[in-house]
């Protein structure tokens, strides 16, 4: 076909080319601008007039059409093309052209005198084809503008009609805008109020998933086929689930537990709208409770089941643990020979009888077994006292006394014991435990006769200590009226005009007041010792300062040191050194130091005197050239009317008393005093150790008051052997915000104090396995514990006991029974000095 039939194109009613021959492009001809697939606009200028008319006519009359032959050149070459156009429809009902385009060759025109008449020209011929062409041109156009004129009326009217149809068309969409804009605003607020309850669905859903999360228990939802609706995350490792597991059977799945009753219990779920529970076990020996119950919705539809698992491991693991504790105390219970252990129901029968109720009592069990309680009473009890120790341990949930019981062959023993009542699911009755006291209640009674007589005892020293103090003012007073009137007789003799330029006279009258001086130093020594031994000597204590003490008593020894010509040297007292201690009685415990120093160094000799101080104490040394201490004789220097032999230091006269008043006046200040000396004739030296501080006891005759807030917070360690005490005074403590770990005994409170940091040691002295002194001696060892405040609770409240305490290693010492204030008070002083 391509080579044989003539060029052609096939186009649509409008002109658009659908396809065309490959040879039919000498008769196209493509220009500028935008491209167009229009054989009208393609089609070479010289063929479209021809061709247009042809279409058109092809178009209108429905059959084919052969164009008017056209001239056609192509370069210097000239042809004629017949044009023929063919409409048919295609296979979907469209207008289809078919144009046909048939080029022939120009031939050599006829001689004039052969193709025409001799009186017609070529010319001529030409011009009349060329009209007759015009015309029908003309007239295929007028036709085609007729038609078109009558289609455009048509198209006008359409129009009309149209035009019509779209106003009032758009009066109706004016009216559907307005119902639109009313349906929108409806919308609008219903849209609002769904995106407030979407909001509110999606809090609530966030809510459920923390919900569901934090709780930890596995959950699953599923329907009624048991295909899974939801799962809480804890569920995913017992059923090993994944996302895509959604919609799957829950009993598809291969899980850890060892639960084949699933199924039962989700259909009895389903069917009998029953919870269900059991307890299952997982494969690696963990315990859970599992719960199936029927899933509900709003509407009250059972819509599934619902699965949870709560972890119950622990639990049973406590109840295993519990029942072996059980066995053991079942065991121990009956075993034991200490204690008698006897169960009984709530009427007093007996159910269960000890080894140790058999020792005590002597009854087998056998023989008690089924019979009441009343036959280990003494017939006097018997009565009343079983029947009021139920009604009391029922009651009150526990029942003690302390009584005598009967044995079985008749004698009485006293027995310690408490019942309690039992109430529990398996069993209600009560257990009583007694412990045979027979033993400490003979010692009692001896002690309570030996207490009776020490109490005769003391009664007797104290009339004969009244008794003595009587006799020592009587004896002050008639001793000092005399030895007054000598004083003021020697000073008169000493201040005669007759006399004041002998020397002898006034070395006479000078010996006597030192003389009369001295025994009233005796006299007042003896009172004062009398005083302290009976703890009536209270001492004031205030800020003194000790070195201007030490000048001044220093200055006071020159006359004395001079006549003997004793050097006295004095260091440490260039800076003010503040101490708190009674003024009065520290000068005269300084100064009966100084005064044996002066005594008992020869002339010529030396009185070194030294201030030093510590982290806790200050140090007064008295150190002398003098005749020294025999050894044998050193450990006795304290001691109250002891003096030395002949080259001992107390051969020039006085009662021994001196050191033993000023030791005992240091102790009461919480110090201490040490004499040492490398023989006779080396010399002697004493050393006076006083806190910085009073004892804790003096300053609380000050009736200061403290503020609880300070044991807030405190870590507390309380040591005490009395578990009465020691609990009371742990809740008092606590009650007022201290952390305090109480021990009962010494070691305990070793061990945990070399585990806990304190900020607080209380500690009882009197300890049966290791004294308060020993316990704060070790404590302070431990580098957690050596500045650490330390406060001594005793019933020991002797003058001596505080000052022992304090040379232990204790900060302050509290007689019992010990107020809060008072203690508040001491924690508050010596927290600040620590």
């Amino acid at each position: 076909m391509a080579h044989y039939a003539p060029p052609s194109v096939l186009i649509d009613r409008d002109g658009e080319i659908l396809h065309m021959s490959e040879d039919i492009g000498r008769f196209l001809r493509y220009v500028g601008g935008e491209p167009s697939h229009n054989l009208l606009i393609l089609i070479n200028p010289e063929l479209r007039v021809e061709l247009q008319t042809a279409l058109f006519q092809a178009l209108r009359h429905g059959k084919s059409v052969d164009a008017e032959r056209v001239r056609f050149a192509r370069g210097t070459a000239l042809s004629f093309v017949n044009m023929t156009v063919r409409p048919f429809h295609d296979a979907a009902g469209g207008d289809v052209l078919a144009v046909f385009f048939d080029e022939a060759e120009e031939t050599t025109l006829p001689d004039a005198s052969a193709a025409a008449p001799t009186d017609e020209s070529p010319v001529v011929a030409h011009l009349e084809a060329e009209v007759r062409r015009l015309k029908e041109l003309l007239q295929s156009t007028v036709e085609h503008s007729n038609v078109s004129s009558e289609e455009l009326k048509a198209s006008n009217e359409e129009l009309q009609a149209i035009n019509e149809e779209m106003r009032s068309a758009t009066e109706e969409l004016e009216t559907s805008k307005e119902e639109l804009q009313s349906v929108n605003e409806e919308i609008v607020t219903i849209n609002s109020a769904l995106q407030a309850k979407v909001e509110e669905t999606a809090k609530a859903n966030d809510d459920l998933q923390n919900l569901i999360a934090s709780t930890g228990i596995s959950t699953i939802f599923v329907d009624h086929s048991m295909r899974i609706k939801r799962y809480t995350p804890a569920a995913v490792g017992l059923f090993n689930l994944i996302e895509t597991d959604i919609g799957r059977p829950l009993l598809d799945l291969t899980h850890r537990l060892k639960y084949p009753e699933l199924a039962a219990d989700a259909r009895s779920a389903f069917e009998d709208l029953k919870t269900v529970e059991r307890e299952v076990s997982t494969m690696d020996g963990n315990w859970f409770l599992a719960r199936v119950l029927p899933y509900r919705t709003l509407d009250d539809r059972i819509d599934g089941a619902v699965l949870t698992l709560i972890d119950i491991t622990e639990r049973r693991r406590a109840e295993a643990a519990a029942r072996s504790s059980e066995e053991r105390l079942k065991l121990a219970a009956l075993t034991t020979d200490d204690y008698a252990i006897i169960v009984q129901d709530p009427d007093g029968t007996i159910l269960s009888w000890n080894r140790g109720a058999h020792r005590m009592f002597g009854f087998e069990e056998h023989e008690v077994v089924g019979k009441p309680i009343d036959l280990i009473f003494v017939p006097e009890d018997r009565p009343s006292a079983p029947l009021a120790e139920r009604e009391t341990a029922k009651k009150e949930g526990r029942a003690e006394d302390e009584r005598w019981h009967l044995r079985k062959d008749g004698r009485k023993i006293y027995c310690s014991g408490v019942m309690t009542w039992i109430d529990t699911v398996a069993f209600t009755g009560l257990a009583k435990i007694a412990r045979d006291l027979t033993d400490r209640k003979s010692v009692e009674s001896q002690q309570q006769l030996q207490l009776a007589l020490e109490r005769a005892i003391r009664a007797q020293a104290e009339t004969v200590n009244r008794q003595k103090d009587e006799f020592f003012a009587v004896l002050s007073h008639e001793l000092k009226n005399p030895l007054n009137l000598i004083h003021v007789k020697a000073e008169l003799l000493s201040r005669s005009p007759e006399v004041k330029d002998i020397a002898l006279v006034q070395d006479a009258a000078d010996a006597i007041q030192r003389s009369v001086l001295g025994q009233s130093k005796i006299i007042d020594d003896l009172l004062d010792l009398s005083r302290v031994r009976t703890g009536k000597l209270a001492l004031h204590f205030s800020p003194v300062n000790l070195a201007s003490v030490l000048r001044a008593i220093v200055e006071a020894s020159e006359t004395e040191a001079a006549n003997k010509q004793i050097q006295m040297l004095v260091s440490g007292v260039d800076a003010p050194l503040t101490i708190q201690a009674d003024p009065v009685r520290l000068e005269q415990m300084i100064w009966n130091v100084v005064r044996n120093a002066l005594k008992f160094t020869p002339h010529g000799g030396r009185v070194n005197l030294s201030l030093t101080r510590d982290d806790r104490y200050v140090c007064i040394e008295v150190r002398d050239t003098g005749q020294g201490i025999a050894p044998d004789f050193l450990p006795k220097v304290f001691d109250m009317f002891t003096q030395a032999d002949g080259g001992g230091r107390h051969d020039r006269g006085g009662l021994g008393i001196g050191l033993s008043l000023t030791k005992q006046l240091v102790e009461m200040h919480g110090g201490r005093i040490e004499g040492s000396s490398a023989g006779l004739g080396q010399g002697s030296c004493f050393r006076l150790w006083l806190p910085h501080l009073p004892p804790s006891s003096s300053v609380l005759r000050t009736g200061k008051t403290a503020d609880p807030s300070i044991l807030k917070g405190l870590r507390v360690l309380l040591v005490d052997d009395s578990l009465e005490s020691l609990e009371g005074f742990r809740t008092l403590l606590e009650l007022e915000g201290a952390q305090v770990r109480a021990e009962s005994s010494p070691e305990a409170a070793l061990e945990a104090a070399s585990e806990t940091e304190f900020d607080l040691i209380l500690s009882d002295i009197g300890m049966p396995t290791m004294s308060g002194y020993e316990l704060i001696a070790k404590l302070r060892e431990l580098p957690a514990c050596k500045a650490v405040p330390a406060i001594a609770l005793t019933g020991f409240g002797r003058e001596q006991d505080a000052a022992e305490a304090l040379r232990a290693g204790f900060d302050a010492h509290l007689g019992k029974p010990v107020s809060l204030n008072a203690l508040l008070v001491a924690i508050g002083g010596n927290l600040a000095k620590k």
